[in-house]
């Protein structure tokens, strides 16, 4: 071979090593990319999850993104890595000498394909997470669709969105939501210690103020999720939380106590209208002698997916009358959470 060939040999395989070396730093950078986007993925994707709670089919849409996400990053890994290999073989048959091995053959994390089979082990993990969060969700939605969850809608809601609820209950005062009942306890009950019943407690703002004020209180309240939370949020206080529900309350009658105040605030529309003299006789059976009754009355659309049934001041009156009932009409406000379309109205009623 001429001098000028050998010259022309050497540019061309010095260009070919310069070239397979740049491709192969280029890979290798990718490959270490492909965990931090699988984190930012599959976590931001959770995160969407977790923000998205009233609309379960787009949290179903983004845990499938989740996994195939994942997925796919698998296989390009898969193909990086083989790619790389490649060009090592190519670069140990042509620079043998130069060539450096970083397999040891004892010891099993110096081994080729280590950091990729980790890579994908984790990348699996995560699809793995993503599609067992799509089966629960997914059933959890099916079994809502089919009625195989229990037929109350606003338990089923109250369940399900407990956590994003309380942040408005929560930001309002017991002042604020009922001026005629505070206005009643300074004055006409101002100094007792009194026996009280929150039915339907919610997250506890109500419970938690009587029992701030020294009253002996009950709170019962028919979510598991919100008496959770009621009792995380008001730790330390002196709150007997219960699991009952209207029309019946049982569990409530069945003890045989009575109470100097009952509260039913924002309830009066989840029971059925059929159910309404019932649950307000069995609201009345709790009442002690000389007690009081402060309901409040929510005046505005009925919403079916809630378990929200259209209540009207008149309607209700009709209910008290055929019990023999006198009510007493006490504020009416407008929403305190900027729902336009309702309105609040505040009732009494004392125990004959």
């Amino acid at each position: 071979m001429s001098p000028t060939q050998e010259q022309n040999d050497h540019d061309m395989r010095r260009a070919a090593f310069e070239q397979n070396h740049l491709a192969f730093r280029s890979l290798n950078q990718q490959m270490w990319q492909i965990p931090l986007i699988s984190m930012t993925l599959t976590g931001g994707l959770w995160f969407g999850v977790s923000r998205v709670e009233d609309f379960p089919l787009f949290q179903l849409a983004l845990l499938f993104l989740a996994s195939a996400g994942n997925g796919a990053l698998f296989i390009v890994i898969l193909r990086l890595r083989f790619v790389m290999q490649r060009y090592l073989n190519w670069l140990e048959d042509n620079y043998p000498t130069s060539f450096v091995s970083a397999d040891d053959g004892e010891h099993w994390y110096h081994k080729s394909f280590v950091v990729r089979t980790s890579f994908q082990a984790m990348l699996l993990l995560a699809s793995a997470l993503s599609i067992a969060l799509l089966v629960v969700t997914g059933c959890n939605t099916w079994k809502e669709a089919e009625g195989h969850m229990p037929d109350d809608h606003a338990l089923t809601y109250y369940q399900q969105h407990a956590s994003s609820l309380a942040y408005g209950y929560e930001a309002l005062t017991f002042e604020a939501a009922h001026p005629g009942l505070a206005k009643i306890m300074t004055t006409d009950r101002a100094g007792e210690k009194l026996r009280v019943l929150d039915i339907g407690a919610g997250t506890g703002r109500d419970a938690a103020w009587f029992a701030s004020h020294g009253h002996h209180v009950v709170a019962v309240e028919p979510s598991q999720a919100m008496r959770t939370l009621a009792q995380t949020l008001h730790a330390g206080l002196s709150i007997d939380w219960r699991d009952d529900r209207l029309p019946e309350l049982e569990e409530m009658l069945n003890r045989g106590e009575r109470f100097d105040i009952i509260v039913a605030s924002a309830v009066w529309m989840h029971v059925r209208p059929d159910d309404r003299k019932q649950a307000l006789r069995s609201i009345l059976s709790l009442l002690a002698d000389q007690g009081m009754l402060y309901l409040t009355l929510r005046l505005g659309p009925e919403e079916p997916e809630r378990g929200i049934y259209k209540v009207s001041l008149d309607g209700f009156k009709a209910t008290a009358d055929a019990l023999g009932l006198k009510v007493q009409e006490l504020e009416t406000q407008t929403d305190l959470l900027g729902r336009l379309h309702i309105k609040w109205q505040a009732l009494r009623i004392d125990a004959s």
